[in-house]
């Protein structure tokens, strides 16, 4: 997972800078550094934390470590200036707060429903071979729909794997009446579903997503990270019976 790999950057970035000796420069802001990846960090696991409670104080640890770091640090080395490079009492503060929100993503990551697939999951899930038989409208939301599930953002997730779902059904519609059609979702598969030439198992699927079709309509509704991964592999389902 991304958001694990941008917390133990800044645990082994915060060890080089307070915890070995000798101490090594570590900067603190620029493209890929301490700060921005402390931030991109912070927002996966704010999201997230909707759905994982134990992560609310990482969040909050997290975001005043971006306060103090950014109010702190300057953008480049200026003599006479503020510090550049992180220095050792942040770096050994740091690193053994970062090293405390590292036990705490893996112990959401090890909880039974919180995650479930990985980075090598997906890939193996969406092969390339797979990915090329869409159309690149298709492909292009399926990649956006399973990357919002592996950042941990289950909601945004299925918003967008649903709709795949559903312009991958009325294109289907359309293929066996020979019509285009601008019937509602639910007026589509009542039709399907009194189609004979339809398998029993696409229905199967069909019945799935149009449940959590009618779910997400709800505007309270917010989806765990397991429903968002069992989705995204219905929705892949769905797309080789089509």
């Amino acid at each position: 997972m991304q958001v694990m790999l941008n917390v133990t950057y800044v645990f082994e970035s915060s060890r080089r800078s307070g915890v070995f000796t000798p101490h090594q420069m570590v900067p603190v802001k620029g493209d890929s550094f301490v700060l921005t990846t402390l931030r991109q960090a912070h927002q996966v696991i704010l999201n997230s934390s909707r759905n994982i409670p134990t992560w609310v104080p990482v969040a909050q640890e997290i975001g005043n470590w971006i306060a103090s770091l950014d109010r702190k640090y300057g953008e480049q080395v200026i003599y006479g200036g503020p510090p550049y490079h992180l220095d050792a009492l942040d770096g050994r503060s740091l690193a053994k707060d970062s090293e405390r929100w590292i036990v705490e993503i893996l112990n959401a990551f090890s909880e039974g429903g919180t995650v479930t697939i990985t980075e090598e999951g997906i890939a193996k899930l969406l092969s390339s071979e797979f990915m090329e038989k869409l159309d690149p409208l298709t492909r292009g939301d399926l990649g956006d729909g399973a990357s919002c599930v592996l950042h941990l953002l289950p909601t945004p997730a299925v918003m967008i794997l649903l709709r795949v779902a559903e312009n991958a059904v009325r294109k289907y519609s359309e293929k066996l009446t020979g019509k285009a059609t601008d019937d509602s979702w639910g007026d589509i598969l009542d039709e399907l579903q009194r189609n004979a030439r339809v398998k029993k198992s696409t229905l199967g699927y069909l019945d799935y997503l149009r449940d959590m079709r009618n779910e997400a309509q709800h505007p309270d509704k917010r989806f765990t990270q397991e429903e968002a991964e069992r989705i995204l592999m219905q929705v892949k389902g769905l797309l080789e019976q089509l």
